[in-house]
């Protein structure tokens, strides 16, 4: 590895551990001290890989020369090198749970109220509800961030595996091999709502048909079968979370982030399968209702729904596939 490679992938390192507005000043600050630093101890000589080696060691690994010029390391209420990381990841959970639970909100709403007439207090009321769940769930959220990164730094357990060991910084990306932010909290933001809809408001997935002038709801699944298997359902989206937050914080596609994708994508997959195989978990009358709108030519419709379980596990096969295979595939276009 050349000396100037050596140099921009720690600049790198440490700069993305930093706010944004502060990255371009820290990075030129950085690049310019360790340029000196070099010219003292190589004198007339050319700078080699060992004396850049040497000065990375004295200025300590990215995370601790981040936390040297970061704004809150004096301040903070989870200490370094952990506060960044922190920071970072409370951001993301913040946007993608609030996200997420106002998504999944508004559906209820909209369902709840479709061509119901309501004072006006119920409304508010409806309102009020709706952003009290999404303050309690930002707050569970905070509470399980915070005290993730308290057990980190009780325990001393390190997010980063450099050691004094510079051939293992990450290279500096190029634009098309970035996992950005927007990706991450899309992703949790789409997870945490279909948890939200399947466990708070399972009847939203219904059939609507019109039956004397009245617009009649069945839902299409039974809401007590959904309910029991719960801890199903909250795996999955812990996987697909924890999907999202590593490739994150890996900020690059690379080949390990691959692997990790596969494995939360097979584990989510298979909590999705025992899920949607769980007896009863279609409500029986959706057949009836469906049979009784349509016609005989035309019950097609009314199996097709009945079957949604074995429909949604084939959608789902090709999602995950799409998923892992596009990861897959930048992994082996940039990772080399």
């Amino acid at each position: 590895m050349s000396v100037q490679e050596l140099k921009e992938r720690y600049v790198y390192a440490v700069s993305r551990l930093l706010p944004h507005k502060m990255r371009g000043d820290i990075s030129r600050e950085l690049d310019t001290l360790i340029e000196d630093m070099l010219e003292e101890r190589c004198q007339d000589r050319p700078a080699e890989e060992k004396d850049l080696r040497i000065i990375l060691a004295e200025l300590g690994s990215p995370s601790e020369m981040a936390n040297h010029y970061s704004p809150d390391k004096d301040k903070c209420l989870i200490g370094p090198p952990y506060f960044g990381a922190y920071k970072a990841m409370m951001r993301i959970v913040f946007w993608a749970v609030a996200g997420g639970m106002l998504i999944a909100g508004g559906i209820t709403m909209v369902m709840d109220n479709w061509q119901v007439t309501k004072a006006g207090y119920e409304y508010f009321l409806d309102i009020a509800g709706w952003l009290g769940s999404t303050f309690m769930g930002l707050m569970l959220a905070f509470a399980f961030v915070t005290l993730l990164f308290a057990f980190f730094q009780r325990k001393g357990i390190s997010m980063e595996d450099i050691s004094g060991n510079w051939d293992a910084l990450p290279p500096v990306p190029v634009k098309q091999e970035r996992i950005s932010k927007g990706e991450a909290i899309a992703g949790i933001c789409l997870s945490v709502a279909f948890l939200i809809i399947f466990l708070v408001v399972p009847q939203i997935i219904c059939v609507i048909y019109k039956d004397g002038g009245q617009h009649i709801y069945v839902p299409i699944l039974n809401t007590q079968a959904v309910r029991s298997k719960w801890f199903l359902l909250v795996g999955m989206v812990i996987f697909g979370v924890g999907r999202d937050l590593y490739g994150y914080f890996e900020g690059r596609y690379t080949k390990r982030l691959a692997v990790v994708t596969g494995a939360a994508d097979f584990l989510s997959f298979l909590c999705l399968f025992l899920f949607l195989k769980t007896p009863g978990l279609v409500n029986p009358q959706v057949l009836p209702a469906v049979n009784s709108v349509f016609k005989a030519d035309e019950r097609w419709i009314g199996e097709f729904i009945s079957g949604f379980p074995d429909v949604f596990i084939w959608v789902m096969i090709v999602i995950l596939l799409l998923d892992f295979g596009t990861t897959l595939y930048k992994a082996l276009k940039y990772d080399k």
